[in-house]
């Protein structure tokens, strides 16, 4: 805090001088104005000057004043270029962190984040997020019927979709993973109604789902449904990859458990984990399901299904 209010304080100074060049070069013409009286009377006794040095002054102040000027604006200048050399890669950093954000984050929040207005950490720390995995049933069977080209054309404008809807409710978009998105809420931007957002964003999701499908069955194409799976626990959260490539992330159980409940949902359905379910009784109703067996846990999981009124 208080080395950004030192470069502010830099930075104002800086502007103060630009802003009145004017003015100082009225000032020092004056302060030129009232030496040259000064000296005028000075020099007029026997010019003691003149002969200690060995030159007309006459001659010498022109060039001075001429000097000054030269100084005083080409300082002017080179502060220009500077500063708005400065601006440049500054607009550039911002470019490079909105591209790279918005990928991440709704445009809002992005831009948030450019401006100084979010903070996101380097480092990892611990929260307690909200996890959502979506991924496409049958997929293997639908990819052995098209062609690669449509395939993927499928892909994005399903992706599309899903992204649209997730940004509706603030979420982050951790990564897509072949036919599925795994996105969080809490991390790095919080809310308190974090857990309900994601619910409802995976129930905005099946409902455009069936919109989406209409278009496609218009077109002679095969049906398209999604599972979901969701989950609210704690998790480290940060930057992770090597020293080239990095992306924001959560890891931990919380993730895993999302993750085994996304495996299970049927083709429509929202499954919550328990702890979930009790967060978002009051907002969203779900009815216990068949407790999820994952494998690489002890005890089977919990599970609600999300009730669509």
């Amino acid at each position: 805090m208080a080395l950004n209010s030192i470069k502010d304080k830099g930075l104002l100074n800086r502007t103060v001088v630009t802003d009145h060049m004017v003015l100082i070069g009225f000032g020092l013409a004056v302060i030129y104005w009232l030496l040259d009286s000064f000296l005028s009377l000075f020099l007029s006794y026997d010019n003691f000057l003149e002969k200690a040095l060995g030159v007309k002054l006459n001659n010498v102040w022109g060039r001075l004043i001429v000097l000054c000027l030269f100084a005083i604006f080409g300082s002017h200048a080179q502060f220009t270029m500077n500063e708005r050399k400065k601006a440049a890669e500054k607009m550039e950093r911002d470019a490079a962190t909105r591209e790279k954000f918005r990928r991440l984050l709704s445009p809002d929040l992005a831009e948030m984040v450019v401006n100084g207005q979010l903070l996101v950490r380097q480092g990892g720390e611990s929260r307690v997020v909200t996890v959502m995995f979506v991924d496409i049933r049958g997929f293997t069977a639908i990819s052995n019927q098209v062609e690669a080209t449509q395939l993927l054309s499928m892909l994005n404008s399903y992706f599309e979709l899903l992204v649209e809807i997730v940004f509706r409710y603030e979420g982050t978009v951790d990564k897509f993973m072949g036919d599925g998105m795994m996105v969080i809420w809490g991390a790095p931007v919080s809310h308190d109604d974090d857990p309900v957002r994601a619910v409802r964003a995976a129930r905005d999701i099946q409902r455009a789902m069936e919109n989406f499908n209409f278009d496609r069955a218009a077109r002679g194409a095969p049906p398209i449904e999604v599972g979901i799976g969701i989950n609210t626990g704690p998790v480290v959260a940060g930057y992770i990859g090597s020293s080239r490539t990095m992306s924001y992330s959560v890891i931990g159980d919380t993730v895993n458990v999302a993750s085994r409940l996304c495996a299970a949902a049927l083709p429509g359905e929202v499954v919550l984990s328990e702890y979930t379910q009790f967060i978002i009784q009051d907002e969203i109703k779900a009815t216990p399901r068949t407790p999820i067996h994952a494998k690489g846990m002890a005890e089977p999981i919990q599970a609600y299904s999300v009730l669509f009124a």
